[in-house]
């Protein structure tokens, strides 16, 4: 089922998104076509592999691979800066262990968008896989995107340094409205009422991000930025004027899990809870249409 007007917008949530693979691993077997996908951080690299039309690839990389040491932990943050090995998840991955269909994602009619951060103005900055050439746009624009400030480095774009989207943009559904996408479909990773609390401003924080202060005070006010957007977000989902896919509670993971078997299951779970709205959302889409 093609949906002619609707847009895919993609929360991260860092290795929560393997509830976004269960999700869209479901909505691909049911063939769901969305004509327009954004995603930020996880969201992104999610989304990558749908307009791919790669539905296994997803688990494979949320799930099966974890395992792999060079995945993320200590000794990388140690070796080279990176929690996240980020040269094995965006080089060795896509190109060997994993690969990705750069040929099908560069010629899908689907428009994609990748949410990213500007460190030096603290802006959210959009890239479009149409404007780009796909090895590039897998290996450093959907790289920027899941580079978290500490754990990671930023990611140097033509002359300028981002950093995760999800900082200044975490579920962008205003950009999808922007673009003309009035319907629009969420895939989000935290359950129904949470909100992201405020945390003091840490020295380790300031040093390290000394050359981007800008971005230092938007990261002291993300929780402003995170739950003003679930809060406008939860209004349009009670009137109706967007479908929501969501966790039907906690899920008890954070977001650098490495725990294999806790990720199958919170995959799992994207999968069955789909499933069990799936007739909702085919009510919804069809009040949409008319």
């Amino acid at each position: 089922m093609k949906l002619e007007n609707t847009g895919l917008v993609l929360e991260g949530g860092g290795m929560r998104g393997a509830y976004t693979a269960g999700v869209l691993d479901f909505l691909m077997r049911k063939n769901i076509r969305f004509p327009y996908v954004i995603g930020v951080s996880a969201g992104a690299n999610n989304g990558a592999n749908y307009v791919a039309d790669q539905r296994e690839r997803n688990k494979k990389v949320f799930v099966d691979m974890v395992n792999d040491e060079r995945y993320l932990g200590l000794k990388n943050l140690i070796k080279d800066g990176n929690y996240f090995g980020m040269d094995f998840l965006f080089k060795k991955l896509p190109n060997e262990i994993v690969p990705f269909d750069y040929e099908t994602f560069s010629s899908s009619p689907i428009t994609f968008k990748v949410v990213v951060t500007n460190c030096k103005t603290a802006q959210t900055e959009y890239f479009d896989k149409d404007n780009y050439d796909p090895n590039f746009f897998g290996e450093y624009i959907l790289r920027a995107s899941s580079s978290i400030p500490v754990l990671t480095k930023p990611v140097k774009i033509k002359g300028e340094y981002y950093f995760d989207g999800g900082i200044t943009d975490p579920i962008p559904l205003k950009k999808a409205i922007k673009d003309g996408y009035e319907n629009n479909v969420l895939i989000l990773t935290k359950h129904k009422g949470f909100r992201l609390k405020s945390k003091k401003s840490r020295i380790i924080l300031k040093l390290l991000l000394r050359d981007y202060p800008q971005l230092t005070d938007t990261l002291k006010n993300r929780y402003k930025i995170y739950n003003e957007c679930i809060e406008w977000i939860e209004k349009l989902e009670e009137e109706g004027d967007i479908f929501i896919f969501r966790p039907q509670s906690k899920l008890e993971i954070g977001g650098l899990e490495s725990n294999p078997e806790n990720l199958k299951k919170i995959y799992e779970r994207g999968y069955e809870e789909t499933k069990n709205s799936f007739t909702d959302f085919k009510k919804w889409n069809k009040n949409m249409v008319k």
